[in-house]
């Protein structure tokens, strides 16, 4: 499995970002793929309205699986109202 960096962009209020997150995490674990890290980036302005929000609250997750696993946590991520956006890249290994 490779390593990978999702940004995921949710809604800045309080409760369905909560519910939200909860369920990036519960979608992350049935696709089989293991949150290695998780890190809150707290809420930020948006540089431009995405679906009528100007703020956002940001998480890193560091994560590790396979190109199947991702497409398929994508596309169930692009369903929810509550995720405005999201940004799967994979990590570069350092060269030796």
């Amino acid at each position: 499995m490779k390593t990978y960096e999702a940004v995921v962009i949710f809604t800045s209020d309080e409760n369905p970002y909560r519910e939200a997150r909860e369920f990036v995490k519960k979608e992350f674990e049935t696709a089989g793929i293991v949150i290695t890290k998780e890190e809150d980036m707290g809420e930020k302005l948006l540089a431009y309205p995405v679906s009528r929000h100007d703020r956002a609250r940001y998480v890193l997750y560091t994560i590790e699986g396979t190109a199947e696993m991702l497409k398929t946590v994508s596309r169930t991520f692009k369903l929810r109202a509550e995720i405005l956006k999201h940004l799967i890249t994979r990590q570069e290994v350092a060269a030796r």
